[in-house]
């Protein structure tokens, strides 16, 4: 971790582990990282799944609290666990570890069968306090649960509502690049779900729903070869939209699409297919997405100014699958080498995804636009906000919206933006939330038109 960890009071002292294999998965999370700390090896495997149980070796256990030590000092004690997210079917929990010098999270990751299949390191995060959790109750808006697409095949999805008859206006949220649920669920940070009901409160209507790569892998995975972006995100991203018009409670006039990152990126044939009534490109993607996970790779690299040995791998074997897939293109008698799968997805589906311009294809549309923007984000870059730019200015329907603090889930802060950052959750920020509003009710007026 490069971060600074926060000294925190010691809540509960060593003692002999004592881990029950049945319990709750908060009793299992906090029995198994007491059994690490207290290097009771034989106790901590007793609740592991095969392969993690096989991984916590004596040897691992020992060299895993050789790291935490350097970073937080003799260890003192664990906190208790508590819930932090659920992930394609595993719960993650954190429980606080604390040292003489200061305080880390570690990161119990709990299976569907109760067992313990991951464990991870985290920088410290407070539990909310009782006002933050009532805030967060009161915030909570009317949600409904509903399924995007055709039975059978559909995802399951929440519509959150403004308080009030309606019909409201509304926007579907489309997800970045990887398996992501419905909140966008990022270490603790739920962008989407910070949108849903910051906008309700706004009088907006949202649809978010789980990402097909999230809830239902297996329709991806038998499309083989074939499989193209479509089929992850762009069919469901038109069904949902297709829902909003169906419901009661929405204006079917008023229905826009909201992607973010890898969804910008898709959000213009999104909106072209759905014939949405607007469109808004959050930290939208531009660029070609295999030399872009070069750059973030080198970036993440040089973050502390060391370039470690397992980094220089990593990048070595990055920069060869891309060299494979541009090969696979070039040469499509060849049948491609194993090292694309390094990028995790096949040759088609890059090539599918480069026969469009993204900002080109926006222009083609004669649709409101909003563009938003972060400049602490080191995945979706300002060359790409300049891509939109110089494809959309001067439109009397397109707004530009950059805010120099925000990150790639629009979170403020300072210095530069790093994985151990998106470790410390914290909200979007509200005036992402008060762009999105202003945008949807009144459109591109002078002053948001003349934003850099």
């Amino acid at each position: 971790m490069r971060t600074l960890l926060i000294a925190i009071a010691v809540v509960a002292a060593l003692a002999p582990a004592q881990v029950r294999a049945a319990g709750t998965p908060e009793e299992t999370a906090h029995g198994f990282a007491q059994a690490v700390v207290a290097k009771d090896g034989a106790a901590a495997r007793a609740v592991c799944s095969g392969q993690m149980a096989a991984a916590m070796t004596d040897a691992a256990i020992a060299q895993l609290l050789g790291g935490v030590a350097g970073q937080i000092g003799d260890i003192a004690g664990i906190g208790a666990a508590r819930f932090d997210d659920n992930v394609a079917g595993y719960r993650r929990y954190r429980v606080p570890v604390n040292g003489a010098k200061g305080a880390a999270d570690f990161q119990v990751v709990i299976d569907k069968d109760g067992l313990v299949a991951g464990l991870g390191m985290l920088p410290h995060v407070e539990p909310p306090t009782a006002a933050e959790a009532r805030a967060d109750s009161a915030a909570t808006p009317k949600q409904i649960d509903v399924k995007v697409g055709a039975e059978g095949n559909a995802l399951p999805g929440t519509l959150a509502l403004p308080a009030g008859k309606g019909p409201f206006p509304a926007i579907v949220l489309v997800h970045g690049s990887g398996p992501n649920d419905r909140d966008e669920n990022i270490l603790g940070n739920h962008p989407f779900r910070d949108l849903a009901w910051g906008l309700a409160a706004q009088g907006i209507a949202t649809l978010r729903y789980d990402k097909r790569s999230f809830a239902a892998k297996p329709s991806l995975i038998a499309r083989g070869n074939a499989l193209t972006v479509k089929d992850e995100v762009i069919d469901d991203a038109v069904a949902a939209v297709a829902l909003l018009r169906s419901r009661p409670e929405i204006d079917p006039k008023r229905v826009y699409v909201l992607g973010h990152s890898l969804g910008g990126m898709l959000a213009p044939r999104i909106a072209k297919t759905a014939k949405a009534d607007g469109m808004i490109i959050m930290a939208g993607a531009t660029q070609s997405l295999p030399e872009v996970m070069v750059e973030q790779t080198q970036y993440l690299a040089a973050l502390d100014d060391t370039v470690t040995e397992a980094e220089a791998s990593q990048l070595s074997s990055l920069k060869a699958a891309v060299a494979a897939l541009r090969e696979a293109q070039r040469d499509t008698t060849k049948e491609p080498s194993t090292a694309i799968r390094g990028l995790g997805a096949p040759v088609g589906y890059f090539t599918d995804l480069e026969a469009h311009n993204a900002p080109t294809d926006a222009a083609a549309l004669d649709i409101p636009i909003l563009v938003l923007q972060g400049g602490r984000d080191y995945q979706v870059t300002l060359a790409d906000f300049a891509n939109w730019k110089k494809a959309l200015s001067g439109r009397p329907r397109v707004c530009f919206k950059l805010h120099d603090d925000l990150d790639h889930l629009m979170r403020s802060g300072q210095g530069k933006s790093s994985p151990d950052d998106y470790a410390v959750p914290r909200r979007v920020a509200p005036v992402v939330i008060e762009d999105i509003a202003g945008f949807v009710r009144e459109g591109c007026g002078p002053t948001a038109a003349k934003q850099p």
